[in-house]
């Protein structure tokens, strides 16, 4: 579970908030514009990439997606010593396993439009995708802490599901 959480933040862009934060705005990481590509843990290996496309008003764009795969993990324990006390987490070790593969495709020119997104699986892969679907990328605001979204940047989370059906997720 932990992973999942971690593989959802990573891939959603949320934005991070530094030590170094102003009232100006935050000098985190700042949200990605695209989509990500989350697959069931079940099929996960039979999956490696997928082909998108991506249309909107604004034309096309296409990309092959590598889809990684995030097993167990595990918290790193901090070097012992002036740095770090015993006990203290400092990272985390991906363990070997199979787990829920990911991914991410940027899409310079998406809006919070509808578009229409087509997934497929490469010629010759071990699992055959092919779907075309209708998503409209919700905004994700740069400053978490605003009352409106001014400044959002679309993103889509994409799901494939153990069946091979590829769904929008949240």
């Amino acid at each position: 579970m932990r992973t999942l959480l971690l593989v959802t933040l990573l891939l959603a862009g949320c934005s991070v908030v530094s030590p170094g934060t102003t009232e100006q705005g935050s000098m985190g990481a700042e949200p990605l514009r695209g989509f990500s590509v989350a697959v069931d843990e079940a099929v996960a290996a039979r999956v490696p990439m997928v082909h998108l496309r991506v249309c909107g008003g604004w034309g096309c764009h296409e990309q092959d997606v590598p889809l990684m795969i995030s097993g167990p993990t595990s918290a790193a324990p901090c070097a012992t010593g002036p740095s770090g006390a015993a006990g203290d987490v400092c990272g985390v070790v991906h363990l070997p396993g199979a787990g829920p593969g990911y991914g991410y495709a940027p899409v310079p020119q998406l809006t919070a439009d509808p578009v229409t997104v087509t997934v497929t699986t490469p010629p010759g892969a071990p699992m055959a995708i092919s779907a075309e679907l209708r998503v409209t990328a919700p905004l994700v605001c740069r400053d978490q802490r605003a009352s409106a979204c001014a400044d959002g940047v679309p993103q889509a989370n994409l799901r494939i599901a153990a069946d091979g059906t590829v769904g929008q997720r949240g």
